[in-house]
């Protein structure tokens, strides 16, 4: 019980102090005196996404090429045994569907970002 207890006030003692912290900039914050930096270098929830996709894509296309090779040596390593030919089959499938999903995710971002009335990307009804 006392272990317990112990947790507990060390929970409730960082709590406190973090919000004791938090004091100062919620005061001046109300009063305009402080303005806090956007730590980003995007504007917009937007451009956060198309970065982030973008992101993504470039780390799968640098990727996709060393599972490809990776499940053709698995294929080769098989030597006719079914098993293992199946699941090399398997990797190189699997990794086809996941660089499709990933390149045409800008796509879908593009498609919820018109359909939520979000910003100008060229072909808006705008």
């Amino acid at each position: 019980m006392q272990n317990i207890m112990k947790k507990h006030r060390k929970i409730l003692t960082v709590f406190l102090l973090f919000f004791i912290s938090f004091i100062p900039f919620l005061i001046f914050a109300e009063s305009g005196d402080i303005e806090i930096p956007n730590p980003l270098q995007y504007d917009t929830l937007e451009e956060l996404v198309q970065a982030i996709i973008t992101f993504i894509r470039n780390v799968a296309l640098i990727i996709a090429p060393v599972i490809f090779i990776y499940s053709g040596f698995q294929y080769y390593m098989a030597a006719g045994e079914p098993n293992k030919a199946q699941e090399a089959a398997n990797t190189i499938k699997w990794a086809i569907i996941g660089l499709a999903i990933i390149l045409i995710a800008e796509g879908i971002a593009y498609v919820i970002i018109d359909v939520m009335g979000g910003g100008d990307n060229g072909g808006g009804n705008s």
